[in-house]
């Protein structure tokens, strides 16, 4: 029986609707096929989706890739597991995160301005750890591996987090001691959202899940721990006033700092994110 070179991999996508076509097409011309492809179809939140289809597959090392995600390079699964295999002190390995070539012009300037959108592709292993303070981190889960025996330790995915699965989940592996690392020429097509109500919608998702991080984990909180209605309107009031400021003096939290510079739409989706954000934190108070 002719046995591949490579260890088995497990691929695994949750899905809402089941509609992988491109996403099976670039895994098919992929230099390291998987073993398993596992499709968690109409589960709800994400986490528990990845669970879900994870808990079907048996293979020691496990890419996670979203559904409308489309791998850009051939050799974009070996490239992820090949460190994992290599070094174990490196727990999650990512690809940069790219926008379809064609994407619509609505698309192109929500990547221009909003972060996470976009992750330039590295030539060289990028450490990229989600310490404090900002907890910022370039990889996504978006496209990422891990062996399945952190996946494990680490007790997978939180299940009922609305968004920010990826960072708390991070988190747990960082502070089991592991390190993160954005692998070179190796990337994934992924469309940004397709018009501003998709847009803000999702940034309003993001606020309630972070502030569910962070009544889970008050260090999350970087000074907006809101423990009474007060503080939430104090905050509240905050955010809007400086709203305006945003708009041409944007705050980067991946390098946490004030940038000079004209970018709407971050400021709305950063506003949005806050009021998600105390709206789910008034809700607990």
């Amino acid at each position: 029986m002719f046995k591949p070179a490579y260890p088995p991999i497990a691929v695994v996508i949750p899905s809402l609707d089941g509609r992988i076509a491109a996403l099976r097409d670039s895994i098919a011309r992929q230099t390291w096929q998987p073993l398993e492809i596992e499709v968690a179809v109409g589960v709800r939140p994400n986490g528990r989706a990845r669970n879900v289809a994870t808990a079907r597959t048996t293979a020691p090392y496990i890419v996670f890739i979203d559904d409308d995600a489309v791998l850009g390079n051939a050799d974009a699964i070996q490239r992820l597991v090949e460190p994992l295999i290599a070094d174990p002190t490196i727990g999650v390995t990512g690809a940069a995160k790219l926008l379809p070539p064609g994407a619509p012009w609505f698309q192109r300037w929500v990547a221009r301005e909003v972060p996470r959108i976009e992750h330039a592709v590295v030539h060289a292993p990028l450490e990229t750890n989600p310490d404090p303070p900002s907890f910022y981190c370039e990889i996504t889960t978006t496209c990422c591996a891990m062996r399945r025996e952190l996946y494990r330790d680490v007790g997978g995915f939180d299940a009922t987090l609305i968004r920010g699965v990826d960072t708390e989940f991070f988190l747990r592996v960082r502070r089991a001691g592991y390190r993160f690392v954005l692998v070179p020429e190796t990337w994934a097509w992924h469309p940004a959202p397709a018009n501003l109500w998709a847009l803000l919608r999702k940034h309003w998702l993001y606020g309630v899940g972070h502030a569910q991080e962070v009544q889970r984990d008050p260090t999350r909180a970087r000074g907006r721990n809101l423990r009474s209605p007060l503080h939430a309107l104090a905050y509240l009031a905050f955010r809007t006033a400086i709203l305006p400021i945003n708009i041409v003096l944007p705050y980067s939290f991946a390098a946490p700092s004030w940038r000079p510079g004209f970018k709407p739409l971050k400021a709305l989706t950063s506003y949005v994110g806050a009021l998600g954000y105390t709206w789910a934190s008034l809700r607990k108070l």
